[in-house]
């Protein structure tokens, strides 16, 4: 019902939301792209695949991409309820570290030439197996890594979105110039324009980067609910694929892709 409601709303998308979504492949091409951004245009990046990526390689987009039968295989046997779950295991069991070690340095770059900039992650909120708060715990592994939207946020205030569907009994937040949507209950665009309203503020210019391209779409369409119009570019980031992760067995992958999938199960 929500895909098809969605792609209705796609259909009829005005001029109200103006844009388009280009597909970029390396850290480089994503710098130039910004080369005009500025104090009238919120940046808006996605975590996972963008920024960071799990250290294990069996979790890395290079290996998914070489054994995607067997994950597909996995996932299929998930319910659509708790796959979130099993995507945030990926994020949480083992180090994250950097898709581009160029990246906190541009995004320093961008704090400089005062372009608003924050994170959008489907992330879940509150407590998670041994971890008491996912917010932070997110927070404080991107600080690690050199990445502090705090700095250069839209809004330094903190909000929760009660108004908006609940999943495992936590909502969606903002912090620290991170919004996390917690799951898919909520789309990205619906947590995006419930900021805008909690925040009272409305950019000029939309940069949107993402690996997923529903997600941009659905942020280009979600956004014509604006009464003030707003030209939006969305960037289909696919810097994760080109990763140069270890090769690892057939066995090693379909392994750690159970052991999630198990703990998933029982979660």
């Amino acid at each position: 019902m929500k895909k098809v409601a969605f792609l209705a709303l796609f259909t009829l998308f005005t001029a109200f939301c103006h844009g388009e979504i280009k597909q970029v492949k390396d850290m480089d091409t994503l710098i130039e792209l910004f080369k005009d951004a500025d104090e009238n245009t919120l940046a808006i990046f996605d975590v996972d695949m963008v920024l960071v990526q799990p250290s294990n390689p069996a979790f890395q987009m290079a290996n998914i991409k070489r054994f995607g039968a067997i994950a597909n295989s996995i996932m299929n046997d998930i319910p659509l309820e708790k796959k979130m779950i099993f995507f945030c295991l990926m994020t949480i069991t083992s180090e994250t570290i950097l898709i581009d070690t160029k990246m906190p340095q541009f995004l320093k770059q961008l704090h400089s030439k005062k372009v608003p900039t924050m994170a959008l992650t489907a992330n879940l909120t509150g407590e998670f197996f041994d971890i008491k708060n996912m917010q932070q715990w997110r927070l404080e592994s991107l600080q690690k890594l050199g990445i502090d939207f705090s700095r250069s946020s839209p809004s330094a205030s903190s909000f929760v979105f009660h108004e908006l569907a609940s999943y495992r009994g936590n909502y969606s937040s903002y912090s620290n110039g991170v919004l996390f949507v917690n799951g898919i209950e909520v789309s990205k665009g619906e947590a995006l324009l419930s900021f805008f309203d909690k925040a009272g503020y409305k950019p000029h210019k939309i940069i949107f980067v993402d690996d997923r391209e529903e997600n941009l779409i659905n942020v280009e369409a979600t956004l014509k609910k604006l009464e003030k119009p707003v030209h939006f570019q969305g960037l289909h980031f696919l810097g994760a694929q080109n990763y140069p992760s270890k090769l690892i067995t057939e066995q090693e992958f379909e392994s750690e892709w159970q052991k999630l999938a198990t703990q998933t199960a029982s979660a």
